[in-house]
């Protein structure tokens, strides 16, 4: 499999400032945090959250919000990945495509911002294709500028969310990292109660 991004090697672990429990708005009964500047993630992070525990990151230009996709990939099988994001290039859909087809992820379900359809047609019509060509990814279009990412495994609920973008313009960007049943349940509405403009069906971006 053609890897955008090496993940076997790690370093620098996350920094142990852990409170052993939050108020506030949190659902969870406990929040376990980690903060921690990274440059590489697949060098810098030593482990994945557990079960409630929330990374809070800070990038430094070198890596994208995809970046955590292959990272999980390589230690679990995802039973469903959400993507809820504003942007999206035509590297990061064939490597869902591939991560699909590989068997890594059975079910991808993407909201991307509708203003795509007037931005950038070819990749469009690249999500069209796929969408049409594949049963178990599904693609739809809203008015939407949300960057969250959720993954659903056999034991744990991932959430990812922050500044960037699924593209190559990565910046300086922040993020967190979380396995939360509780913080995942609250992000879905995003993709449960997100007023849908356009959706693919058999092949054609439709307005709904």
């Amino acid at each position: 499999m053609n890897k955008l991004f090496s993940l076997s090697k790690v370093g620098r672990g996350v920094s142990e400032h852990a409170p052993s429990s939050a108020s506030g708005s949190f659902i969870s009964k406990y929040l376990v945090a980690h903060y921690q500047k990274i440059q590489h993630l697949e060098k810098d992070l030593k482990r994945v959250p557990e079960k409630e525990e929330y990374f809070f990151l800070q990038s430094d230009k070198q890596f994208n919000a995809f970046t955590f996709i292959p990272l999980l990939c390589s230690k679990f099988s995802i039973k469903h990945l959400y993507v809820a994001t504003y942007s999206i290039n035509q590297k990061v859909i064939a490597a869902l495509v591939e991560l699909h087809n590989e068997g890594l992820i059975e079910q991808i379900t993407i909201i991307i911002s509708d203003t795509l359809l007037s931005r950038n047609q070819a990749i469009s019509d690249q999500l069209a294709a796929v969408a049409s060509q594949y049963a178990n990814i599904n693609v739809m279009f809203a008015w939407v500028h949300a960057k969250v990412c959720l993954l659903e495994t056999n034991d744990d609920h991932y959430v990812i969310e922050g500044s960037g973008n699924w593209s190559e313009n990565a910046a300086y960007e922040q993020y967190i990292f979380a396995n939360s049943k509780g913080l995942y349940d609250f992000r879905m509405k995003l993709f449960t109660e997100t007023t849908i403009r356009h959706k693919v069906i058999y092949g054609n971006i439709t307005k709904v």
